[in-house]
């Protein structure tokens, strides 16, 4: 076929790292990127060498020739403008959480089925080289039967306002951060999540210029598995110095860690610091681990180049829209594990 069109809706820190993964595609032709955010969409237009101007009002985008739109926003549009863009005959790749719950998510597959299109659910953590190797070092049986693990994300907080709000976001750390978690735990165990516990609280209310947060910036949680296995998993938006991910696994046959955060092949001191070093760190002086081409290390260009596969010769996601709705069922059971303060039945 010829190049795959496709159309960027947002502009900010997620859709850099789309429009980084296209670029680095040859069969990929990004034909327009829509924002409200004028300056900051034309300057991401400038630095990535894309024709032409920002378009104001995304249903302009949604009118033109394209295979796929990725849908870089925040979380209470991704339904509206998701059933938007597949209903002009789009594929969409939906940033994670598919949706702020359950209700929506189910709005965007049934949108889907409808219409013969695809949802392609982005989540990049389980196309990133270190950790999908996990999932292939399980596959190949080292770890025997797992049975306890540890997985945790940990950062100061995210880029923008709504993040913090309760009513576009959906949900604070459990969702922006543990919906990452749940996703490759559940990948990694190929095991049906029957119960989980989970308990969250607010530590840092006051956010200086984006308000007060209006929701969790700490969660713990365990997740019980139908083999047996039980997992915890903490997240947090009050941790300093910088993006946090590690994972341990616990097995019969042995143990994985996983952390592509501190174990960088880059360790690095500077009294004076420098430019950058990883996503959320407030400072490079001192002894610092910066990561190496931060969006491929994370899995973005991996999983782009995965979908674009997909719709070049119409064959299934590794993580399609169910997928999403599959764990964020998970999550939105949590959230009422949270509430009852009892362990809680996840109903499919």
């Amino acid at each position: 076929m010829d190049k795959i069109k496709v159309g960027i809706i947002g502009s900010g820190f997620i859709a850099e790292h789309h429009v980084n993964a296209y670029k680095r595609l040859q069969n990929v032709e990004i034909v327009g990127i829509s924002s409200i955010k004028k300056d900051e969409a034309t300057e991401l237009m400038k630095k990535y060498k894309i024709a032409g101007k920002p378009i104001p009002d995304y249903k302009d985008l949604l009118k033109l020739e394209l295979d796929a739109v990725s849908l870089c926003l925040p979380n209470f549009l991704h339904e509206s403008i998701g059933i938007e863009a597949l209903e002009t005959n789009k594929h969409i790749l939906v940033e994670k959480p598919l949706a702020r719950n359950t209700k929506e998510g189910k709005n965007l597959l049934n949108t889907a089925k409808k219409t013969g299109n695809t949802i392609y659910y982005c989540e990049n953590n389980m196309y990133a080289p270190s950790l999908s190797k996990v999932n292939e070092v399980i596959e190949q049986g080292a770890l025997g039967s797992i049975y306890m693990g540890r997985g945790k994300e940990q950062h100061s907080g995210p880029h923008s306002e709504w993040f913090y709000k309760a009513k576009p976001s959906g949900g604070g750390a459990l969702l922006d951060l543990g919906i990452h978690d749940v996703a490759l735990l559940q990948w990694y165990l190929d095991s049906k999540v029957e119960r989980v516990f989970c308990q969250t609280f607010t530590f840092q209310p006051d956010r200086g210029q984006f308000g007060k947060c209006e929701v969790e910036d700490n969660a713990v949680g365990i997740l019980y598995f139908e083999n047996g296995a039980q997992v915890v998993i903490e997240e947090s938006w009050t941790a300093p110095g910088g993006y946090n991910m590690k994972f341990e696994l616990f097995g019969t046959n042995g143990q994985i860690i996983v952390d592509p955060c501190r174990m960088t092949p880059l360790h690095i001191y500077s009294e004076t610091g420098y430019g950058y070093a990883v996503e959320k760190a407030s400072t490079t002086a001192g002894w610092t681990y910066p990561v190496p081409d931060e969006v491929y290390t994370f899995g973005y260009p991996q999983e782009i180049a995965h979908f674009m596969d997909c719709i070049e010769n119409n064959v299934n996601p590794l993580t399609p829209g169910k997928y999403g709705l599959k764990i964020l069922t998970i999550v939105e059971t949590m959230y009422k594990s949270a509430k009852s303060g009892k362990i809680e039945s996840v109903e499919y």
